[in-house]
Formats: C-alpha cells, structure tokens, sequence
C-alpha cells in the first residue's frame, strides 16, 4: 500500500504552503500592553520556523524521491499492523469534537482546567488502560505548564476559576 510520488508532491507542497502561513501570521501577533519578558509572539515563531524548516525538508524529499514506502516506514516504528486497519472516522469526529470544546473552554475555564479536561477527554477516546498514570500526567502536565508560563516566563494565559484562587 505504497503511496504515490504525487501525492507526497501535493502533501508537501500544501505542508509548505500551511508552515509558511503559519509563519507569516505569528508575525502580526500583537504585542503586549505592558512588557513581558517573552512576548506572546515568541512561541507561534519557534514554532512556525521549525515547522517551515522540516517542510522544506519534506519537499527536499518529495521531489528527489527518497521518501521511504508506508511499508518501510511502519517496520521501523513497528507499526506494521496500522497499515491494514481503515481509518476510524468516529474517533477522529470525537478527538475533533474534543478539540473544539478544548478552543470554546479555554477562556472560561482557564489553561490549565481546560487543558486538563481536553487531555482527560483524549484519553478516555484514545486509551483507557492506563486511567490513574494518564491522569496524574494530565494534571501535572497542564498545571505545571500553566504555572511555569504564568510566574516563571510572566504569560498571561487565561485563569478561569483559578482567578478565585489568586493565583
């Protein structure tokens, strides 16, 4: 089940295309009333150069040929039982739908609570085998990261409930 040299063309391309937007959008960002150490441009930057670096690296390898098949490709990860399986369009509607609620919740609940739910939400998609571990990284992870924008690097991410809080 090889894909096609024009198909990684078109995919590449539309990569670039994305990245490069991407890129140019970061740019118009708005700076901060008051001064912070690192802007909330910094981050979409990073991002959008990296990812218009590994696109010009994907068009490299589409248009020389030296994209590897999904075969190859899956026998390195081992993956090789992905391939037979058809895509599963009510878990991707259900992880879009968990997306779009994680965009409508952000203000309102604050970073780190909508993060939290958006990543508990994921997992009970996704995989539910490891409920306690997932759900103790889930809350370090979207806490931590909240705590770590807001005092250390002086983000001002939205707090929701924990505005209550003080903190």
């Amino acid at each position: 089940m090889a894909t096609g040299k024009r198909e990684d063309r078109i995919a590449s391309v539309l990569v670039a295309l994305f990245s490069v937007a991407f890129l140019m959008g970061s740019f118009y960002i708005k700076k901060p009333v008051y001064p912070q150490q690192l802007g909330p441009d910094a981050f979409p930057k990073a991002i959008g150069f990296m990812m218009t670096a590994l696109a010009i690296v994907y068009l490299f390898q589409a248009f020389l040929g030296r994209i590897k098949d999904d075969e190859k490709r899956a026998e390195m990860i081992g993956a090789e039982e992905k391939l037979e399986e058809k895509a599963n369009f009510k878990l991707m509607g259900l992880v879009l739908l968990d997306m779009i609620g994680y965009a409508l919740l952000f203000e309102p609940l604050g970073f780190a609570i909508a993060t939290f739910v958006a990543l508990m939400v994921g997992i009970l998609i996704l995989d539910r085998r490891h409920l306690l571990r997932d759900t103790i990284i889930s809350l370090v992870g979207s806490f931590g990261i909240f705590f770590a924008f807001s005092q250390l690097l002086r983000v001002d991410l939205p707090k929701g409930p924990l505005a209550l809080l003080g903190l």
